[in-house]
């Protein structure tokens, strides 16, 4: 928020209003954890990294074109703060 990026709530568990993120769920289940035990949290997270890889990269996806999403990703041309500002509270907290 101190970036002057606008917060928009979704309803949680709501396919309707949280589709992409839902469908993105059910293939992270389905492609890493059905069969698997992940052991402890740097085997879990080097797993993941490498799903979003392949995912991103070269997973072709039918809702853009059987294309990669890595293909139809562009960076915003707005500058972020590096270091944010403090936040100051008021001393009735």
């Amino acid at each position: 928020m101190r970036q002057g990026v606008k917060v928009s709530h979704s309803r949680p568990y709501h396919p309707q209003t949280q589709g992409k993120l839902e469908r993105q769920h059910r293939s992270m289940i389905r492609e890493v954890f059905k069969g698997i035990c992940l052991i402890d949290l740097p085997t879990a997270q080097l797993t993941l990294d490498e799903w979003r890889k392949v995912y991103n990269h070269e997973r072709p996806h039918g809702g853009i074109g059987m294309q990669v999403p890595a293909s139809r990703y562009t960076s915003s041309s707005r500058a972020y703060q590096e270091v944010l500002t403090q936040i100051e509270y008021g001393s009735e907290l």
